[in-house]
């Protein structure tokens, strides 16, 4: 009897630490690749081992933490709030809280995010956790910073130095020391933003903290940057650069921001070699994000330099890079989706083993055949609904983009920037080089995205149109007016809505048109709406461009029928031969 015992009890052990080393292959998995902790997380999730219940919301907890790393935090917050009720140790509910708190600042809920982070600071006060106690002020002082609530994120941070201290935590301390130099910086006060961060430079050195050292020499260069005194900033950039070679540390970082300081000083030659470090470190690090702005640097100083050919083959890189991590991004996207569907099916089929072990699996078995069928239908259709859209939504895009990027707009603006190369006009054609380059990757960025800001839309239309008012020598001109109460900086609107319109007006409306033509854009504020009008006094569009106009106008509003909200019924166009009208309004 006792031998059983003794197995039962080992194999309860053996079984324990199994599920427990689980849980470390998923940890280590979420640190060095989110993606794969999240397919890995539906794997177990999923699969037809028993694990039990703290199990499975450890590895949702794992889980929830990859998504908030891959900066996906509507899923992270539904894992949260699932796990949340059933947790029992205090200590990991103050961490759900604080992480909960966390993405919904990055979703601007910011009224959740600071109910959340009260909640964990009591429940940390009241069992005396002074380490979560201090996590939680921090995070109350990430929200007030997000706000730019200043005064309240200092007094968070100085409350969390205060804990930091009592519990002799000097890790945590200079990571606090340099948040308030940061805040310090961000409010102008150089001379306290270069005192913290002296102390967590101190603090690192006192503990032989390589990559602290680092980054802090890196900080105070970016202060000095900051007031004007290069000197020391270069100072402190290469020694960054130095203790960075010497500690093995790959770090592209110091080397851009000596290169920023060289192309401020004019030292093209200098700020060219550092950025080409930056750009190998990068390159090593497979870091696609600093590779693209890299290449966007180093095209500034070829343009600032006019040297045309190094800014085309830097701008055909910058190009590279972006289309390399799109598609990255995407065969991402593609491979969970397709890990979870099989997951998914999985689960289905163990489930239905399950429920044939039942007395009435005849039954039951014709019963559950038939709702999976009507779920299967229900899922298709769906599914199809969602594909449908999709695709239409993909094919409306793809209309948008192609009607601003055609080949023929290309071609006739590469060729008026030429004629004003051959005018020997470099200045003239180096301005409308580099604005062309941006309005190409606007369109690129913004295809990408369902909503931008109203600023950055209003930014690529002016682009647009300055390089439409260079094709056609100056032969119209136009005017951007904003009314009291759109703010534009954080209005968002579906991208490149507005540009079909304004082509439109200048090719069928201005381009034909003896005297110079002028376009008007408005955009004010409605009833609970911003309302826009584009208005030109143009030839009207006739029966030869009218098939143009009404394609330009059904893909408008498709693209706000997608968007489910009746946008479309506020659209009006009224055109004579003494010009249009176009009107409509988005609800906020």
């Amino acid at each position: 009897m006792k031998k059983i015992a003794v197995f039962i009890l080992t194999l309860s052990s053996f079984i324990s630490i199994s599920q427990n080393n689980v849980i470390d292959v998923l940890k280590q998995k979420r640190k060095s690749s989110p993606i794969d902790a999240i397919i890995y997380a539906d794997s177990l999730l999923f699969s037809n081992h028993d694990y039990t219940k703290k199990i499975i919301s450890k590895i949702k907890y794992e889980q929830a933490i990859a998504y908030t790393n891959n900066n996906n935090h509507r899923e992270a917050l539904e894992l949260f709030n699932e796990i949340l009720p059933i947790e029992k140790d205090k200590k990991r509910i103050i961490k759900i809280l604080l992480l909960q708190s966390n993405s919904n600042v990055y979703l601007k809920n910011y009224s959740k995010a600071t109910n959340q982070t009260l909640e964990a600071l009591d429940i940390a006060k009241k069992n005396n956790y002074f380490n979560l106690v201090s996590a939680a002020n921090s995070a109350l002082s990430f929200i007030y910073y997000t706000n730019k609530d200043y005064r309240k994120a200092f007094k968070y941070l100085l409350n969390t130095v205060e804990l930091q201290k009592q519990q002799h935590d000097s890790i945590s301390l200079s990571v606090t020391y340099n948040n308030i130099a940061i805040l310090h910086k961000n409010t102008a006060n150089f001379k306290k933003a270069l005192q913290y961060s002296q102390k967590s430079l101190d603090i690192s050195l006192s503990r032989k903290d390589n990559i602290g050292i680092g980054k802090s020499y890196s900080n105070i260069g970016r202060i000095n940057e900051l007031i004007g005194n290069y000197k020391n900033a270069l100072a402190y950039y290469k020694k960054a650069i130095v203790h960075n070679t010497k500690s093995k540390i790959s770090n592209s970082i110091p080397y851009s921001n000596l290169a920023h300081i060289y192309t401020y000083l004019k030292d093209y030659k200098s700020s060219e070699k550092n950025y080409i470090k930056a750009l190998k470190i990068a390159i090593n690090n497979s870091n696609q994000y600093k590779i693209n702005l890299i290449y966007k640097d180093l095209l500034k100083i070829a343009m600032q330099q006019r040297d045309f050919k190094k800014a085309l083959k830097y701008q055909a890189k910058s190009d590279s890079v972006f289309n390399i991590t799109v598609l990255h991004k995407n065969k991402e996207k593609i491979k969970m989706l397709e890990n979870q569907h099989k997951y998914f099916k999985n689960k289905n089929e163990l489930l239905q083993v399950k429920k044939n072990n039942n007395k009435n699996k005849i039954i039951f078995g014709v019963s559950l055949s038939f709702l999976l069928l009507l779920g299967l239908f229900w899922f298709q259709n769906t599914k199809r609904k969602i594909v449908e859209n999709e695709k239409e939504k993909l094919i409306l895009e793809q209309s948008v983009l192609r009607s601003q990027m055609n080949p023929h707009f290309i071609f006739n603006t590469l060729s008026a920037i030429q004629n004003s190369l051959l005018d020997n006009e470099p200045i003239k054609s180096a301005t409308y080089l580099s604005r062309f380059a941006k309005l190409i990757r606007q369109n690129f960025d913004f295809i990408s995205q369902d909503r931008i800001l109203l600023l950055d839309e209003i930014d690529a239309l002016k682009n647009y149109m300055d390089t439409q008012k260079l094709r056609f020598n100056d032969k119209f001109d136009y005017e951007i007016n904003i009314f009291a109460g759109v703010a534009i900086n954080t209005v968002e609107i579906p991208p490149l809505l507005i540009q079909p319109f304004v082509e439109n007006a200048i090719e069928h409306g201005l381009k034909n048109k003896k005297e110079k033509g002028k376009i008007t854009i408005s955009i004010s504020k409605g009833n609970n709406s911003i309302c826009y009008e584009i208005k030109d006094n143009g030839v009207g569009y006739s029966e030869k461009n009218k098939e143009d106009k009404v394609h330009s106008i059904d893909v408008f509003k498709k693209r706000l029928k997608l968007l489910d909200r009746k946008d479309e019924k506020s659209f009006t166009i009224n055109s004579s031969n003494k010009g249009t009208v176009i009107k409509f309004c988005l609800k906020q």
